[in-house]
Formats: C-alpha cells, sequence, structure tokens
C-alpha cells in the first residue's frame, strides 16, 4: 500500500459504501452502478490488490456491519470486542474485490482496449461474487445483482440469475467508462443495448400461475424478545400468544416463523396434543419451525400438522449463530461462541410441504440467500417458503437486505415468496418479485393474503450459472487482443 498516494484509497472506500445505497431499504439502484464504475477506473488506473480491498471495505464495512448487533445484545461481548470482530469478518469479505482487482492487474496486458479491460473486470467480479458466495459455506450478501428489482435490469433476472445481472450491471457501467476514458461514443453501443433489452425481456415477462388454485394463506408476526424465547419460564406465555392470536379461522394455511414455537417437535405435541385434531377439523394446514431431534441433536425443522404434509430440515447453518467451526476451539471461549440456538446440525429431511394443490418449497433464514439451493428446491413446487428470525439484528438495515433477496429469488425462478418471520419483514411477494403485502417490522399480529400458486419454467431455472460463463468467455474472446498477448 501506497500511503503517498492516499486520494485513491479515500475514493476507493467512499465509492464502496456508496455501493451498500444500491440495496434495502435505500433501493437507489443507480448507486451500485456508479459505485462499481468508480472500483474498475481505480483499478485501470491503480492496479493492484489494495484498491479492491479497501474498497470491499468501504463496501461490506457499511453494509453488513450489522452482525455486531447479535454480539453485543445476545452474544454478550463488549463494544470493543464486537467491533474488532464485526472488523475481521468485514475485511475477510473485502479480499474478494481485492483479488477481483489483483486479478486484472496480473492479466489486463491481454486487453490493450479499455473497453476489453472492463469486461475483464466484470469476469474478475463476477467470479469473485461466486467464489465469495461460496468459499466456507459461502455468505451471497450484496450481490451486485440484488439491486436489480425495479431497475432496468430487473428483466434479467428469470433469464441469467443474479450473477448474470451483475455481469451485466458491470459491464454497462464498464461500456460508459470506457466512453468517457476513451472520449468515443462506440462503447455506449453496449450499454444501450443492455438497458434496452433489460426492458424488453421486463416487459414480456408472464409467470405462468394457476389462477384455479389460488388460497388463502396468514403469516404470524409474534414479535418474542430474543432474550425471552428460550426460558423455560416464558414458554407458557409464548405458547398462549401463538394459540390465542396466530390460529385465525377463515385461512387455509398458518405460517409461523422460524422456531416459531421454541421446543421440540415432540414436546409440541405433548404440550398442545388438541392442536392436531382442531386443524383437521377445520381442513387447515399449520406450518411452524420448530426443533427437530436426531442422533441426540437438535436440527432447525419445519413441520406441518393438520391436512397438510411434508417435513424440511435446515441444511445450510449460520456459523457462530447454529453451530461453532473449531468447536473444541471456540466453544466457552467467550459467551458469543454460547448462544442458544449454537448447537443445531444439518437434518437430513428435505420434503416439499404440501397442502392440497399448493406445493412449498422451504428454505430456512439465510438459505434464501442461495440461489441455487433455492432453485433446487422450487423444481417441485408452485410457491417459495421462506422462515427467518432476524430479531438477531435489531433496528437495522439486514432484515431488509434480507427481504430483497426474496425478491431476486421471486424473479428469477418467477414464483411467488411467503416469508413468515419473528418481528419482521414478513411479507407477501408475487411471481414478479414485487411486495404484495407486508407487516412492518417489530409489529405483532398476523398478515393473511390470496396466494396464487406459479409453475413458472424461467430459462434461468432450466440453465442456472450456464448461461453467465458463456456470457463471460465470449466478452473475452471478442476483446482480447492477441497483439497484446504476444507482447507481455
Amino acid at each position: 500500500m501506497d500511503p503517498a498516494d492516499p486520494f485513491k484509497y479515500i475514493l476507493a472506500l467512499v465509492a464502496g459504501a456508496l455501493g451498500t445505497l444500491a440495496f434495502a431499504p435505500f433501493n437507489l439502484w443507480w448507486c451500485g452502478s456508479v459505485s462499481i464504475a468508480i472500483w474498475m477506473w481505480l483499478s485501470i488506473k491503480y492496479s493492484g490488490f489494495y484498491v479492491g480491498f479497501i474498497y470491499g471495505l468501504g463496501l461490506f464495512g457499511s453494509g453488513v456491519s450489522w452482525i455486531s448487533i447479535s454480539m453485543t445484545e445476545y452474544g454478550s461481548a463488549s463494544v470493543p470486542l464486537a467491533l474488532a470482530m464485526t472488523a475481521i469478518f468485514v475485511a475477510g469479505l473485502a479480499i474478494f474485490p481485492g483479488i477481483a482487482s489483483l486479478g486484472y492487474t496480473k492479466w489486463y496486458k491481454r486487453w490493450s482496449t479499455t473497453l476489453g479491460r472492463v469486461c475483464l473486470l466484470t469476469s474478475c467480479w463476477v467470479t469473485m461474487e461466486a467464489l465469495r458466495s461460496w468459499f466456507l459455506t459461502g455468505f451471497p450478501w450484496l450481490l451486485l445483482g440484488y439491486s436489480a428489482i425495479e431497475a432496468p435490469f430487473e428483466g434479467y433476472l428469470s433469464w441469467v440469475g443474479a450473477f448474470g445481472t451483475t455481469a451485466l450491471i458491470c459491464l454497462t457501467s464498464g461500456g460508459l467508462l470506457a466512453s468517457l476514458m476513451d472520449r468515443k461514443i462506440k462503447p455506449m453501443l453496449l450499454p444501450m443495448i443492455i438497458l434496452a433489452g433489460g426492458l424488453g425481456l421486463n416487459k414480456q415477462f408472464i409467470p405462468d400461475e394457476n389462477t384455479k388454485n389460488i388460497a388463502h394463506v396468514t403469516l404470524w408476526q409474534p414479535v418474542i424478545p430474543q432474550a425471552l424465547k428460550w426460558r423455560a419460564e416464558f414458554q407458557n406465555q409464548i405458547v398462549e400468544g401463538h394459540i390465542s392470536q396466530g390460529l385465525p379461522l377463515d385461512t387455509d394455511v398458518i405460517i409461523w416463523p422460524e422456531t416459531g414455537m421454541p421446543m421440540t417437535e415432540s414436546r409440541l405435541y405433548s404440550t398442545l396434543p388438541d392442536l392436531e385434531s382442531q386443524l383437521l377439523s377445520k381442513k387447515q394446514t399449520l406450518i411452524t419451525g420448530i426443533l427437530g431431534q436426531h442422533d441426540n441433536r437438535y436440527t432447525n425443522r419445519l413441520i406441518t400438522m393438520g391436512v397438510g404434509t411434508g417435513t424440511y430440515d435446515k441444511s445450510r447453518l449460520v456459523p457462530f449463530g447454529e453451530y461453532v467451526p473449531m468447536e473444541s476451539i471456540f466453544r466457552g471461549l467467550i459467551a458469543f461462541f454460547d448462544l442458544p440456538m449454537s448447537t443445531i446440525i444439518a437434518g437430513n429431511r428435505k420434503q416439499i410441504l404440501s397442502h392440497g394443490h399448493l406445493k412449498f418449497a422451504p428454505l430456512i433464514c439465510y438459505e434464501i440467500a442461495f440461489t441455487g439451493q433455492t432453485r433446487d428446491m422450487a423444481r417441485f413446487a408452485n410457491i417459495i417458503l421462506t422462515v427467518s428470525n432476524d430479531t438477531w439484528f435489531g433496528d437495522s438495515i439486514g432484515p431488509y437486505q434480507h427481504l430483497q433477496i426474496a425478491q431476486i429469488r421471486a424473479r428469477e425462478l418467477g414464483k411467488p415468496v411467503v416469508r413468515a418471520t419473528n418481528d419482521g419483514v414478513t411479507a407477501f411477494i408475487n411471481a414478479r418479485g414485487r411486495i404484495e403485502k407486508e407487516l412492518p417490522r417489530f409489529k405483532k399480529g398476523t398478515l393473511r393474503h390470496t396466494v396464487t400458486p406459479a409453475t413458472t419454467i424461467t430459462p434461468y431455472a432450466r440453465a442456472g450459472e450456464v448461461p453467465v460463463v458463456i456470457l463471460l468467455l465470449i466478452i473475452l474472446t471478442l476483446t482480447r487482443q492477441k497483439e497484446a498477448f504476444i507482447a507481455s
């Protein structure tokens, strides 16, 4: 790092922070385009790892620092310790943009034109987004493609998914940058074609909805304080609240959030022995989060009661939140590593949850952020169901980003998403990715809506990430200069 030229690092930090404004709850999509264009310009002008790394510090430091709330509020960590742990996490994420800039530095001589170099930068960025979404279980948060809802790029989501849309946003910004840097009009053709294509695809997108099989679904948002949820003396009060307020009569399906009942499945049946028969008599289905049991350990589970069928165990667990990596080292070191839910194991039940013609693809908490898993589960379903407990992150921007990701999954796959959470944002999202009805954060109550199942099979649902790989290979091949390669 060159301390003699601080301007580039200050600009990189500010540009990264600007990128956060592209995502919920701000939804200023153009900020993402400007942000990535500045990163490209800095990477071209000042090559090396540190430009991308500092950019990543700005992006993730402003965009995901809300994870510290879980440490201070529920993990009994001191503020300095929480800040230090969050800083380490942010720095780890910032390595990926750093590697993207470094990759450009290693290979840019093979692309002699500015347009070719922004294509190389696009490939480096998308590759690092994909790697970040996979490495060490993955953290697919703040992917640039997530900013596409209600933006000119939205039409591409059902064709090439979030990663492909990231690539197209980068190419649009890069084309504009190349035009400005070279003072030529020709590179402007690329963003113009991409923007026109996105608007056209958005207009022609029509989900394959089955209006004959509509159903009334009710979501229950209980707003249980996390500090009280697992305390035995409050269990009767929690159960009573669920039964008295969370079981409306005028609905077909009732959905309670992740671990909506803070007890084991067997304990639920013994605590409420008449609940199953009551639901059957009303021809209702209850889907609730619960603790499953497997090999004397607990799983994070969704079960159906009443006329519905199916059981689902969470498979992608949150490090330190649901399990402790290298447990023999970290367990007991500080209180944060001994959170009440941190002894969960991945379960082996992966069933679609059904109620008549409704087939729910279940996903628990941040599983909705993994596009491949959502695509696999939704293949045999006509509704996507995600339940969560975002109480861990207080009144921060994290839960709104989580909701935005659910909108992206709906639009990618052309199927509605129902989202039940403990304290918000509980919402119904249609097959176009639009929020039709929602309960605001920290408001206790039920949310009832008519849900239309959809059997849409989008091009992205069929092909996955293959078109993205082909797109990146094509743009690199078309813009690479043999003379530059030989000269290097």
